[in-house]
């Protein structure tokens, strides 16, 4: 798909930066997106009232239930956004798509490692395993986020930056609790471990 998008534009960009486009190793990810997922980009709202899980789902049946007519819509919207996408990509310069690319990994990497700690988190769950302790960074994120008022994702960033200035004197607050609740933790592993090798061991 990428490739023979790649071609459709080839000629609408200049000459040399077509040659430097065409030694690309990859597109960043995230570029495309599938009909399916326009769909629920344009229908998907939000309700306190529901849980987003149930939202998803009753997406996907309704999905299920359109014709080819109705589906596409969202096809051609789909399309077009993957086309502009890809335009506005092979018009930047070869350092700006490189920092792209990477950007994309960085995200996909991110993403990945949250999905795989999430699994970890369920599965100690499931055995009633101590829970691990927040980190002094974790503990600042979680005091920044309390509250209401601004948009989640930009009090996120928000702190994220503030973090990155803050000075050791100034993180000592977090690094103290996260330390107590650490020693803490080995306390309560240590007990949970000793029962559960005491148990396996009748």
């Amino acid at each position: 798909m990428f490739a023979i998008t790649t071609r459709l534009f080839a000629s609408k960009v200049a000459a040399p930066h077509a040659a430097a486009v065409a030694t690309a190793a990859k597109f960043p990810t995230g570029m495309k997106i599938s009909p399916y997922a326009m769909y629920i980009k344009e229908n998907f709202k939000n309700d306190v009232n529901v849980k987003n899980t149930e939202l998803m789902k009753d997406l996907s049946v309704k999905w299920k239930d359109m014709t080819t007519n109705e589906k596409n819509k969202y096809s051609q919207l789909s399309q077009k956004h993957n086309e502009k996408k890809m335009n506005d990509f092979l018009k930047l310069s070869t350092e700006e798509q490189s920092k792209l690319v990477n950007e994309a990994q960085e995200k996909k990497a991110e993403k990945a490692a949250r999905r795989q700690a999430k699994e970890r988190r369920e599965k100690r769950k499931e055995v009633g395993r101590p829970t691990v302790p927040p980190s002094a960074y974790a503990l600042f994120i979680k005091e920044k986020l309390s509250g209401g008022g601004v948009d989640v994702k930009d009090k996120m960033k928000e702190a994220v930056a503030e973090w990155k200035t803050l000075s050791d004197a100034q993180k000592k607050k977090f690094t103290d609790e996260a330390q107590k609740l650490k020693d803490a933790y080995h306390v309560t592993i240590e007990k949970w471990e000793a029962e559960k090798k005491e148990k396996t061991s009748k």
